[in-house]
């Protein structure tokens, strides 16, 4: 078991290392710029004046009963957003040790070197304890050294507790799924559209129907009431990560490796798959399906809300004066901002997508397509059309759930043809962040990871920048500095082009620098 688990580690220490950094990284740097943009209890309580509204209460939960102290402040900002990243990043480590290492027949090599199942099973559960301990205790100790008096010790640990918690209960899931599903593009599918229908679920009824959301994992780490009431029970329900571990190991103990428990017979005749497209379609459909029914999925929660939203403004003289008449002025607005929020969840598809290039070179894959006469710049290129697609149709079908959602909505004034001029509006962020995607890979095949580096800073300045106070020039590296706010602002088409321009640039020289450059 030991030797495993250090091959194990050896695999995947760098993924976790640069995971765990950002995370911490992004969460320690909050509380101190809270404190010094909102240093005094009367700012504090001007900030959560405005938040109390149904669209901010669908993207990060109910605000807590009480003073909006800074300890409040920060686990309402913080605590569910950074729960998907957790989420996440369990996801995909706990993918990649399990049904990935069994599909790619590496687990049975290992087996037939006198390593039992319950070797390989231990380890997969100890280094998952091992990654998700890690993590808690850099944030207890992150915080725990600000010294702030509003986040206290035992505010700090449920913090801490409640990430190791929700990490741990999506890496069980994913070893769960990992046995029951046969492959791993569809134990990520399924696992991912949990993680994304869960926060959608809690969207909807943290607004609609506060007491159905206690389903939702997200909607526990809002009962806790973290800096304020500290309701530790709330701890309890994830316990089902260990009963998912247990679960997990009973099925891997008695199942053959390659089969699994749900028999999907699907392509029961062979066919002929007859072109690069459809292959490079075939392996990443999965994926392309499970992030297409999470953003309709999203897109529904936040449409759901604006009737909500409208009867807020109604009854707040503050925010009616800043709707102006009808109050439509302001629900505009906010759709406007989860339209920019949408748009950076739908850049991860045609990321994702193009990382599936990657996974075939890794695999000595495109070696063997080469041989076959296909060429270089056909391969990227297809993975380039897919990304396009995937991630068009990720805008689309959110701003359609949106739209869809918000039909029984008087008077909002917006219509399908707005939505979808939405869509094509924030396109050109796609055609950049692909065309960047292509660029860095046709760079070298390490250099990937700066892409997503690069959307992380995207939503840190689109999202927390207003709450922060960052400086415009910090948006000035975002698209979405040049790109109108629709439906708040008509489209402009020259930055659209200037924006989308930019992106095609990227992705012809990404195809140039591909076929030069030696595979891994």
């Amino acid at each position: 078991m030991r030797h495993y688990l250090r091959l194990s580690l050896k695999d995947t220490r760098f993924r976790i290392f640069w995971w765990i950094f950002g995370i911490a990284s992004l969460t320690l740097m909050m509380p101190p710029s809270f404190h010094e943009l909102y240093p005094t209890q009367a700012d504090r309580d001007v900030l959560k004046a405005t938040m109390e509204n149904p669209a901010v209460i669908a993207m990060t939960g109910p605000i807590q009963e009480g003073d909006y102290t800074l300890g409040v402040m920060f686990s309402h900002e913080m605590a569910v957003f950074m729960a998907i990243v957790v989420g996440l990043f369990n996801v995909m480590i706990a993918n990649s040790l399990s049904r990935r290492k069994e599909d790619d027949g590496l687990l049975e090599v290992v087996l037939s070197r006198n390593i039992t199942r319950g070797g390989v099973f231990a380890a997969q559960i100890l280094l998952g304890l091992l990654m998700n301990a890690i993590l808690a205790l850099v944030l207890f100790a992150g915080l725990q050294s600000f010294g702030y008096e509003s986040m206290d010790t035992a505010g700090n640990f449920l913090y801490a507790a409640h990430t190791f918690g929700f990490g741990l209960f999506f890496y069980g899931l994913t070893l769960l799924a990992a046995q029951l599903l046969p492959s791993a593009d569809w134990v990520f599918g399924i696992v991912l559209t949990v993680l994304l229908l869960g926060y959608a679920y809690r969207a909807a009824t943290d607004v609609a129907a506060p007491h159905l959301s206690v389903i939702s994992p997200y909607n526990w780490i809002s009962r806790l009431s973290l800096y304020s009431e500290n309701e530790a029970i709330w701890l309890v329900p994830f316990i089902l990560g260990p009963v998912f571990l247990l679960a997990a190991w009973l099925l891997f103990r008695n199942r053959d490796l390659g089969d699994s428990v749900i028999r999907l017979q699907m392509n029961r005749r062979s066919r002929n798959i007859g072109s690069h497209l459809r292959l490079a379609f075939t392996l990443s459909r999965t994926l392309i399906i499970s992030w297409l029914a999470g953003m309709l999925l999203i897109g529904a929660s936040y449409g759901s809300i604006l009737g909500d939203l409208e009867s807020f403004i109604g009854d707040n003289e503050m925010l009616r004066q800043m709707a102006g008449e009808g109050g439509n002025g302001l629900t505009v607005q906010f759709v406007g901002t989860l339209m920019v929020i949408v748009t950076i969840i739908g850049l991860a598809p045609p990321l994702m997508v193009m990382g599936r290039l990657l996974k075939e070179e890794r695999r000595t894959h495109l070696e063997y397509l080469g041989t076959l006469d296909i060429r270089r710049m056909k391969m990227m290129g297809d993975y380039v059309i897919l990304a396009l697609a995937a991630g068009f149709l990720s805008l689309f079908l959110a701003n359609a759930g949106m739209y869809a959602a918000s039909l029984g909505v008087e008077g909002i004034g917006l219509t399908f043809g707005d939505y979808t001029v939405s869509a094509f509006n924030y396109f050109p962020a796609v055609l950049l962040f692909t065309g960047l995607s292509a660029f860095l890979i046709g760079l070298h095949h390490r250099l990937h990871v700066l892409v997503w580096l690069y959307l992380l800073y995207n939503f840190f300045v689109s999202y927390l920048g207003q709450l922060l106070g960052l400086d415009d020039i910090y948006r000035v590296l975002t698209p979405f500095h040049y790109l109108n706010e629709t439906p708040n602002e008509a489209a402009d088409l020259l930055a659209c082009l200037a924006v989308g321009g930019t992106g095609v640039v990227l992705m012809v020289l990404g195809l140039i620098l591909f076929r030069r450059r030696d595979l891994a």
